[in-house]
């Protein structure tokens, strides 16, 4: 199944990048081609897939051809991410709790840096004095507002690389695309990366689902935790204006304007 969706999906990508056609005319032709594999289902998810990478793509392209560096600060360069990085960014999934148990895995490992570096994505990687540090960047353009990743190799943390890189990021993407309104989702223990993006003036934005949907699961996840809600659960519950047991099922949602007065 992966691989006959994977194959679907390289036509379909090849059709929407064919010069001289309006994009409704390559997307007619990707559904016509669909259909002909007589599975809706699966026409249904390629065609979103594929939409989203086209769109993704051009601004992508658009970003990049004004150099494949960003400004560097303070010993801290951000790049575009390439092949180089896939051994470096695949040792820091295996830091990851969430990504840890599948690292042995080497279709897992592929996919996880496959998803890191697809059309719809805009990643760099981050350097300090050449070594490799972490990444960051926009996890999907083709979603509005756009979401912000970040991630460090543990030993690069609390040395002010993460905020340096988030500042040379969104002043190149403001300068570059024009765009300067964020989306951030953190998990509600992670006080660091809170105090990280507070610092860059984000503010709560309320509270959405991440990797847990459905409200019986919701539901369930969260009376099962409930002897996790402390002192420091309820002050950002205030903060984001919810009931305490919900953060332990949902992720905190902040909005950045990037570059207001």
């Amino acid at each position: 199944m992966k691989k006959r969706e994977d194959d679907a999906l390289q036509k379909v990508l090849a059709i929407l990048e064919e010069e001289g056609k309006t994009f409704e005319e390559k997307k007619k032709a990707a559904i016509c081609y669909l259909e002909e594999k007589e599975d809706s289902l699966l026409a249904n998810v390629l065609i979103s897939k594929a939409e989203e990478d086209a769109a993704g793509l051009l601004w992508k392209k658009q970003f990049w051809k004004q150099g494949e560096a960003l400004e560097e600060k303070n010993g801290v360069l951000l790049r575009k991410t390439d092949r180089r990085d896939k051994e470096n960014f695949l040792k820091l999934q295996e830091e990851n709790p969430i990504s840890r148990t599948v690292m042995n895995m080497e279709a897992c490992r592929d996919m996880l840096w496959k998803e890191h570096v697809e059309n719809k994505t805009l990643m760099c990687t981050i350097e300090s004095s050449g070594v490799y540090v972490g990444y960051c960047g926009i996890k999907n353009l083709a979603k509005e507002p756009w979401e912000i990743a970040v991630e460090l190799l543990k030993k690069w943390h609390r040395k002010g690389i993460g905020f340096l890189s988030i500042c040379i990021l969104l002043d190149a993407i403001k300068d570059r695309l024009g765009v300067t309104e964020f989306r951030v989702r953190i998990e509600s223990d992670n006080y660091a990366s809170q105090r990280l993006f507070e610092k860059l003036g984000a503010e709560p934005n309320g509270i959405s689902e991440f990797l847990i949907h459905g409200e019986e699961n919701l539901r369930q996840v969260e009376e099962e935790n409930l002897s996790l809600i402390n002192e420091n659960l309820k002050e950002i519950a205030r903060k984001f204006n919810v009931e305490p047991r919900k953060l332990l099922s949902h992720v905190l949602e902040y909005r950045l304007i990037w570059g207001k007065e």
